[in-house]
């Protein structure tokens, strides 16, 4: 079948001629000197400037934050997550949440409530919404309408109705400021 390309091309020598030849074009096209970049792309400025307006829900999300040296800082599970997004922010809330807290890594408080979110940027998760909470190091039980837990201070600051049982002790108040783990109420809040 060779052949016959070859002689289509005008005989053995005309093939050798072609093959010669586009090996010579494609060798002056590979010498020539290179072409300055052309000017970059423009961004798309939608999506630096702004997001888009959108909403959005997700069913059954789960959610992890970690710090800088990789330890987990929290974990949230939900039924649902319903957001939006428009100018430059994005913004969601957890449905039937089911979360825990951390420190050094390790798990110590498990709650759950009708509602969470958290802010990354500032390590804070808020939950509200019949929040209940047992601390794992101290199985201290907690009952809140909200928490504010702040990771960088180690602190969970609980409002609306607070009851904190430790064993048999029993403490209510509207506002109380714990620990992560629940082993101690802190003053000056």
């Amino acid at each position: 079948m060779a052949s016959n390309q070859y002689r289509m091309a005008g005989g053995r020598r005309g093939g050798y001629f072609s093959m010669s030849y586009g090996f010579l074009v494609a060798l002056l096209f590979a010498c020539q000197p290179a072409q300055p970049p052309g000017p970059p792309r423009p961004r798309d400025q939608a999506s630096t400037d702004s997001l888009p307006e959108a909403r959005y829900q997700v069913a059954q999300p789960m959610l992890a934050q970690q710090d800088e040296q990789g330890n987990t800082l929290w974990k949230l599970q939900a039924k649902s997550l319903q957001g939006q997004s428009g100018g430059k922010q994005a913004e969601g809330t957890l449905i039937e949440v089911e979360g825990w807290l951390y420190r050094n890594g390790k798990p110590i408080l498990k709650f759950t409530a009708g509602y969470a979110r958290a802010h990354s940027e500032r390590r804070e998760l808020e939950a509200w919404g019949n929040v209940r909470a047992v601390s794992s190091i101290s199985q201290a039980r907690l009952q809140a309408e909200r928490i504010l837990w702040k990771a960088r201070e180690d602190r969970l600051i609980a409002t609306g109705g607070v009851i904190i049982q430790w064993g048999t002790l029993i403490l209510r108040d509207e506002r109380l400021t714990l620990d992560t783990a629940l082993q101690r109420a802190i003053g000056g809040d």
